[in-house]
């Protein structure tokens, strides 16, 4: 596959042409620096998103033939007026002359559709030799294990990450599935990307913490590095300095960029339960995935919680058994279920 091809494959070079900022004309000026055997690539890719659109593969015999008959039907209409002007012998020629422009106008198109997008057998079996590999954990689970440019990822309770067995393209792409963290291996030529419902989260070598454990909802906060944030429902970005965080909504469009406090936000791989002003329904969801149970709820609060605590490495009855000291409740394990009374 040319290296054309590849860019027009890689969304970060696509968001650049159509949404460019500072941080991706850094990045990609850096790269043809770096490659510059490649600029006329770039060029070349560029101007196809911008002014041309292309199949991704070539049309079918039966389509061809189809291109093919109608383009000779709409010569063979003007031939019909060049018959009434002319002499046979003139219309004779012209209409030769036309049948082989079409033939060569016919073969130069597809010619060029080919080489443009770079198909060829050898791209299409490529592609179709990479392998994508999904590491999933249950409910009361956490893991941590390196990608294969070392990179360490932490997955929280119930979460996943999907990723390829190797990264061989311009961009380390995977997609995160509830809350994880990531200390990203440094590589300036192929940044690290993380897709979390709808956004993109690009970086070089950070360490970072993202929570979409609720559908519509994503957090990005940054410890080191920098990192760029670009919506797929907009062409909005976002850049994050160490410290600071993302809150996003995904169907109101609600973003919200602040500071955060750092046990909260990954304390969880520490082994950390940390409550802050969680309602009673946060506090339940909460509990089911970190220790995997599920709960039976007895009437309820009188009142919604407002629950502040923090619990390190401790058994779920020793945390029920400290709730129930503020909050009205009894608790009894059936297997696993754990049924509260109010």
């Amino acid at each position: 596959m040319s290296k054309a091809s590849e860019l027009l494959e890689d969304l970060e070079f696509i968001r650049w042409v159509k949404y460019p900022n500072k941080d991706l004309d850094a990045f990609w000026k850096k790269w043809m620096d770096a490659h510059p055997d490649k600029i006329k690539d770039v060029m070349f890719a560029r101007e196809m998103i911008l002014g041309l659109q292309f199949p991704s593969k070539l049309p079918s015999a039966d389509a061809e033939e189809e291109i093919f008959a109608n383009l000779l039907r709409e010569y063979e209409e003007s031939d019909i007026k060049i018959k009434k002007a002319g002499d046979r012998n003139d219309w004779f020629r012209n209409k030769q002359f036309v049948k082989i422009a079409a033939v060569l106008a016919m073969g130069f198109l597809l010619m060029f559709l080919y080489y443009s997008v770079g198909y060829d057998t050898s791209s299409e079996n490529a592609s179709i030799k990479t392998k994508w590999l999904i590491k999933s954990i249950n409910n009361g689970e956490k893991i941590s294990f390196k990608l294969p440019d070392q990179t360490i990822v932490w997955l929280n309770s119930g979460s996943s990450l999907r990723y390829p067995e190797s990264f061989d393209s311009t961009a380390r792409l995977v997609e995160l599935k509830g809350e994880g963290f990531f200390e990203v291996a440094e590589n300036a030529e192929q940044p690290f990307q993380v897709l979390t419902d709808g956004l993109l989260t690009t970086a070089l070598g950070t360490s970072f913490n993202i929570n979409g454990e609720i559908p519509g909802k994503v957090k990005i906060a940054l410890l080191t590095g920098k990192v760029s944030i670009q919506s797929q429902n907009d062409s909005l970005s976002y850049l994050l300095k160490p410290g600071w965080a993302l809150d996003y909504e995904k169907d109101s469009k609600k973003t919200e960029i602040m500071t955060f406090d750092l046990e909260t936000e990954i304390g969880w791989k520490s082994g950390k339960l940390i409550f802050n002003n969680n309602s009673f329904k946060e506090v339940i969801v909460k509990l089911k995935k970190w220790y995997g149970v599920d709960f039976e709820i007895v009437r309820g609060p009188a009142e919604d919680w407002q629950l502040n605590g923090k619990f390190e490495n401790q058994t779920l009855e020793n945390v029920l058994k400290s709730m129930a000291n503020i909050e009205d409740f009894t608790y009894q394990f059936n297997n696993r279920t754990v049924v509260l009374k109010f």
